[in-house]
């Protein structure tokens, strides 16, 4: 499964907080397995990747067991394209979060909101609230940024 983190404010484990390599929560993710066997919501969140260009297939062949899954036949939705997994795998490490070098040149960036609201008007783009919940799941920086002050 995923990388489990502590609640905030209660501080216990929780075990509905399942995080990524590098800080996506996979447990909000709508194309992660267990999700989409609760509720297909993929034709949802592929529609605001269509907007970014990240849709790379059909909504209804978009499904991902995550990052932190060891099966040999898993599907992973960065499919070779992420850099972070290998490199905290070969470090031996759960996430990034426990990387003594986070954040790091292969940290997977994340716009400063100002910059990308910008970018998406510059490109015509019509991002809403509602795209912006879709994109929850995948602020990985702010996930890992919350991990390590923790940590402190």
């Amino acid at each position: 499964m995923g990388g489990r983190q502590e609640c905030r404010p209660c501080r216990k484990a929780c075990a509905m907080v399942i995080t990524s390599r590098c800080g996506n929560r996979c447990d909000l993710c709508l194309v992660y397995r267990p999700n989409v066997e609760k509720e297909d919501r993929r034709a949802e969140v592929c529609a605001t990747w269509d907007k970014l260009g990240l849709c790379k297939y059909p909504p209804d062949e978009t499904i991902c067991d995550g990052c932190m899954s060891n099966k040999e036949d898993a599907i992973l939705l960065s499919s070779g394209a992420c850099k972070a997994r290998p490199c905290v795998i070969e470090r031996g490490l759960e996430h990034c979060g426990y990387c003594p070098d986070y954040p790091c040149d292969i940290f997977p960036a994340e716009p400063d909101a100002e910059d990308f609201y910008a970018e998406m008007k510059r490109k015509g783009v019509d991002w809403t609230a509602a795209d912006d919940a879709m994109m929850e799941p995948y602020h990985a920086k702010r996930v890992m940024d919350t991990f390590r002050t923790a940590l402190k």
